[in-house]
């Protein structure tokens, strides 16, 4: 668990690099700003369940379950991840 722990500070470090990065560019980088802030508060919930839950194979593996399904999702789907994470802003390239 210590290492999930440890690799789930990495991402939120990399997470709230990533939201102030696309928070400053320009054009509609902003919006993805939203994304990563809402995935930011995701794998704060998920930083506070590892330290909060008992050491038990159980909850090992749920803890690893929820670690890693935002990121499988977004290898799988990256699109429809986006779709989810910026609900209701269209992005029309036309």
């Amino acid at each position: 668990m210590d290492k999930l722990k440890n690799v789930t500070k990495v991402v939120l470090v990399l997470l709230c690099i990533g939201s102030i990065a696309t928070l400053f560019m320009g054009g509609f980088m902003p919006m993805f700003s939203v994304a990563f802030g809402i995935l930011f508060l995701y794998y704060i919930l998920v930083y506070l369940v590892i330290i909060f839950i008992k050491k038990n194979r159980l909850n090992c593996a749920i803890a690893y379950l929820l670690f890693i399904f935002p990121i499988l999702w977004a290898i799988m789907d990256w699109e429809g991840l986006l779709d989810v994470l910026l609900d209701g802003i269209h992005l029309d390239m036309k």
